[in-house]
């Protein structure tokens, strides 16, 4: 059988985007339901990505409002879902703050995750690190401490609390043959 003579399957080809009535408040609106239907999205990152698809930015906006109204869209929620999904993760509450002010969720929504992350960081430092040298027994060395505080500072943990999981590292080494004996 010949290639040339082969159908394809999947039906015609679309070329790129359709285009868009840039003021139709309704399109944009269920553009939006379906791009929250794929991940819960901030309003700016909504309203960006509806001004991509080539709607006016102000039906942009009042397509973002109309859903918020009804509880589609919440940056609250999304930056509480987001904390909890990064820190299960194992990202340090810089990282998820920056991933907050990325998807531009609102300074002021920001500023109090941040506030809840503080509490729990020891925690999720360790659980970090524990994940990043797992089956290392034995004392932590020089080249292992440094290459451990690279990693948890690259996800994101503040600079204390890297330093006391590898003091609390370096000591449970050292107190490991004790409660041996």
């Amino acid at each position: 059988m010949s290639l040339s003579g082969s159908r394809r399957l999947g039906g015609p080809r679309q070329r790129g985007p359709q285009p868009v009535d840039a003021e139709d408040l309704d399109a944009a609106a269920a553009m939006a339901q379906h791009l929250l239907a794929v991940t819960d999205r901030s309003r700016v990152e909504l309203r960006r990505r509806l001004e991509q698809r080539g709607y006016a930015p102000a039906t942009a906006v009042a397509a973002v409002d109309a859903l918020a109204s009804r509880g589609w869209v919440d940056d609250d929620r999304l930056a509480a879902d987001l904390a909890q999904r990064q820190l299960s993760r194992g990202y340090g509450r810089r990282r998820v703050l920056a991933d907050l002010v990325a998807r531009g969720v609102e300074p002021e929504t920001v500023s109090r995750t941040a506030e809840g992350l503080r509490e729990g960081q020891a925690e999720a430092v360790r659980i970090a690190a524990e994940r990043l040298r797992p089956h290392h027994p034995g004392p932590i060395t020089q080249p292992e401490v440094r290459r451990l505080a690279a990693a948890l500072q690259r996800r994101g943990f503040d600079a204390s609390d890297i330093r006391a999981e590898l003091r609390r590292l370096a000591t449970a080494d050292l107190s490991a043959p004790d409660e041996e004996a």
